[in-house]
């Protein structure tokens, strides 16, 4: 992850000061929605290879996750996660 920031903000510095490159907000998005992918397929490789009864012990069902990481990129897969964790906390 440490990597990871670094590279991102070596890439932000170096396209604001290349002239013809993205600007500002275009890359900082592209950024992110590589970053959201990259979580995405953590996620999937994570939680996607767990049985039921494993995601159960933290509140979650095989569809919860093929949902999160099915979703826009535009909306954080962890956070999707999160929330419906937290939804169905005590109601089993």
């Amino acid at each position: 992850m440490i990597g990871h920031n670094m590279t991102q903000s070596t890439l932000g510095r170096t396209a604001l000061r290349v002239p013809g490159t993205f600007r500002g907000r275009p890359l900082e998005r592209l950024l992110a929605l590589v970053d959201e992918w990259r979580a995405r397929r953590n996620i999937e490789r994570s939680l996607g290879n767990l049985s039921n009864f494993h995601l159960r012990d933290v509140c979650l069902t095989k569809a919860d996750v093929e949902a999160a990481c099915a979703d826009s990129l535009d909306r954080s897969a962890s956070h999707a996660l999160n929330s419906a964790a937290q939804n169905r906390m005590g109601n089993w």
